[in-house]
């Protein structure tokens, strides 16, 4: 056999090897133009050989974000201080972004290459399992937030009620005949109050475990809405009446609202319950609604004591510990906000807060009109 046809044979071999390889091989210049990519960048990219050719390929098809970190990897390898591992994204011809890995070698000084060397290779979907994984350890951090949480919650919050209940009932029950009427009323106030806000962190404790198992499913329909916020107030008017507190709505005409009905009826029930528990003998809590051109704004406002900055962006965290007593020292988990906050998204609406030390406090949350 001729040397020649050795050498062709060997020649003919290195490119069937290059064409049919699954990375793609691109030679450089020193400005980072392109004059040589391999055939198996149309399987990656989408490209023929031709349209990458001639080109500042950092400029013109590297992810924005991607160009700083890939010109670094370029001058690196220009410089001999390393030979690449880069990874950016790269524009596919349908538009969308490919994630490369590039490894590359200085042969600018080789008289036969001239070039910069680049093997790349596709990682789009190793870089689609990586981000997965991240947000399913994401996730799990915050479901093993939420389970301490929802622990603290049983052990502490839900527990001291329950001792203050057994604690006047057992008072009342050996005492009876030593008590005037007005006095056992006055416990038995104390027993129905502990025992109504109780039954309501239980009841938000169950629907928040639904939330996070997938049993509570989104069922909107046309709710006129004064008819709801007006027997969620009278539910929450014998908790209010306690501490003397004025329940007011300011009724616009009838508004129909887009939503589901348990849903609401739990945000506005805990809203109300909030505002209670932070407000002063003789206070007083608004309801008003305001129709915008899209959407419903609804705000409970109180005359109570307001909150803090520190303890505003504690607020509609799972895992932040929020226990801050109410005026007559009322127990409270944060978790009625979270519940808001998670019931108001899934119907496409916003809740935010504003608030004062000392004044009080405006929540406010939005929900679609149709």
């Amino acid at each position: 056999m001729k040397i020649e046809d050795h050498f062709l044979r060997d020649d003919n071999r290195f490119k069937q090897l290059i064409k049919n390889s699954f990375d793609m091989i691109v030679l450089m210049d020193c400005s980072g133009i392109q004059h040589y990519v391999s055939e198996s960048c149309e399987k990656i990219l989408g490209y023929k050989q031709e349209e990458l050719i001639g080109i500042p390929v950092i400029e013109k098809m590297i992810h924005s974000e991607d160009q700083e970190l890939t010109k670094k990897g370029f001058i690196d390898i220009i410089e001999n201080k390393a030979n690449g591992g880069t990874q950016y994204r790269h524009l596919h011809k349908n538009g969308s972004w490919v994630y490369l890995e590039a490894y590359g070698t200085n042969q600018l000084d080789n008289p036969v290459i001239k070039s910069v060397v680049l093997n790349v290779r596709d990682v789009t979907e190793r870089k689609n399992v990586e981000q997965i994984i991240k947000k399913n350890e994401l996730r799990l951090k915050e479901l093993n937030a939420a389970k301490d949480k929802l622990f603290s919650i049983i052990a502490h919050d839900l527990r001291s009620p329950f001792n203050g209940i057994l604690g006047f009932s057992e008072l009342l029950i050996k005492s009876t005949k030593d008590f005037e009427v007005s006095e056992s009323e006055k416990y038995l106030g104390i027993i129905n109050s502990s025992a109504k806000n109780t039954l309501i962190l239980l009841d938000n404790l169950l629907n928040w475990a639904k939330t996070q198992t997938g049993q509570i499913i989104y069922k909107p329909e046309k709710i006129n809405l004064a008819s709801i916020v007006k027997e969620v107030l009278e539910i929450s008017s014998s908790i209010a009446k306690i501490k003397n507190i004025t329940l007011n709505y300011i009724q616009p005409d009838a508004i129909e609202v887009y939503t589901d009905l348990n849903m609401l009826k739990i945000v506005l029930r805990n809203l109300i319950s909030n505002a209670i528990k932070f407000t002063n003998l003789n206070g007083t809590i608004e309801v008003s609604t305001i129709q915008n051109q899209n959407n419903i704004e609804i705000t409970v406002s109180d005359n109570g004591i307001g909150m803090d900055e520190e303890t505003l962006n504690k607020l509609f965290k799972i895992n932040t510990t929020l226990k801050t007593a109410g005026t007559a020292s009322e127990k409270g988990s944060g978790l009625g906000l979270i519940l808001c906050k998670e019931f108001v998204e899934k119907q496409n609406g916003k809740i935010s807060v504003e608030s004062k030390l000392g004044i009080g406090s405006d929540f406010r949350f939005t929900l679609p009109l149709n």
